[in-house]
């Protein structure tokens, strides 16, 4: 790529990617950097942000598939809508989370795969919302 005069220069932070998340049923969380991904800085200027890789196809209807790396920004709560990645138990998933009422599930955005209920007693922790979905593959 060559810049032009007049070419807007984007800043770029690093995140660093944490590891796998699974995009299909939740699978151990595990946190250890291995690598980092450029962002541009109005992505990661909004919060602490970190990555993970996707390992399944259960979000490919947002356009999320195997392998990509998703920029998720660290936050404790998310609204009804929101693709997030969450903790549940010692398990970690990438879904849209859906609130109504009393109501609280994990969807998938693939018609292969159940929404996940939460129920009073599960130990559901939100971990961050996804604000960015790098593609690693064509």
């Amino acid at each position: 790529m060559v810049c032009e005069p007049g070419d807007e220069i984007t800043d770029l932070v690093a995140v660093p990617i944490l590891g796998r998340v699974a995009a299909g049923q939740p699978l151990s969380a595990e946190e250890n950097i291995i690598g980092e991904v450029l962002v541009e800085g109005r992505v990661a200027s909004r919060g602490r942000c970190f990555a993970l890789e996707v390992d399944g196809d259960s979000m490919v209807e947002a356009g999320i598939r195997e392998g990509d790396i998703v920029i998720v920004r660290q936050q404790p709560v998310a609204e009804s809508g929101d693709i997030v990645v969450a903790l549940l138990g010692e398990e970690a998933t990438v879904k849209r989370l859906y609130i109504r009422e009393e109501k609280i599930e994990l969807r998938p955005e693939n018609p292969k795969y159940q929404p996940i209920p939460i129920g009073r007693e599960d130990d559901l922790r939100i971990l961050g919302k996804v604000v960015a979905v790098r593609r690693t593959r064509g």
